[in-house]
């Protein structure tokens, strides 16, 4: 008795009107009618895929190129003609040994784990044979004790040291 009172409590949903049914019913663009304003296009074709993928490329290169002939040198980092690292020898693990070309003056530096040491002033005479290597290194000035930066800013200008 319950139950047959229960379910005629529930009021059903009346059939849906014909604007509903319209709103249901699946969108159908192609009518067949043109369309004002906009243009027939044409078939995609393999050629103009391939010629827009060779401008990209030609376009691409071109901008590699002209980046490095005339915009490498001008990024912070990219050192300039200023200062120049000639020649570097390893000595062991994180030990070099440098020739450091700055304003056209060399010099012979010792890099490591403490840090950088000017080691001598080398001949600005540009015959750099196998022996100026070997004179730099026994005109070192201190290989042991690190130098202070004031002294080795020093030294490069030419100026007494204290």
């Amino acid at each position: 008795m319950l139950l047959g009172a229960g379910g005629s409590g529930f009021a059903q949903a009346p059939p849906p009107g014909q604007s509903e049914r319209e709103l249901q019913a699946p969108l159908v663009l192609d009518d067949g009618k043109p369309t004002p304003g906009r243009a027939a296009e044409p078939a995609p074709s393999g050629w103009r895929a391939l010629g827009s993928m060779l401008l990209v490329l030609g376009l691409a290169g071109g901008g590699l190129y002209a980046f490095k002939r005339w915009g490498a040198k001008r990024l912070p980092g990219s050192g300039g003609g200023r200062l120049v690292l000639e020649e570097t020898l390893a000595l062991g693990e994180r030990r070099f040994v440098a020739i450091l070309r700055a304003d056209g003056e060399k010099f012979l530096i010792a890099m490591g784990p403490q840090g950088t040491n000017l080691l001598s002033r080398m001949d600005s005479g540009e015959a750099g044979g196998p022996g100026e290597f070997a004179e730099a290194l026994d005109r070192q000035v201190d290989l042991v004790a690190p130098m202070p930066v004031r002294e080795m800013e020093a030294m490069i200008r030419l100026e007494p040291q204290p």
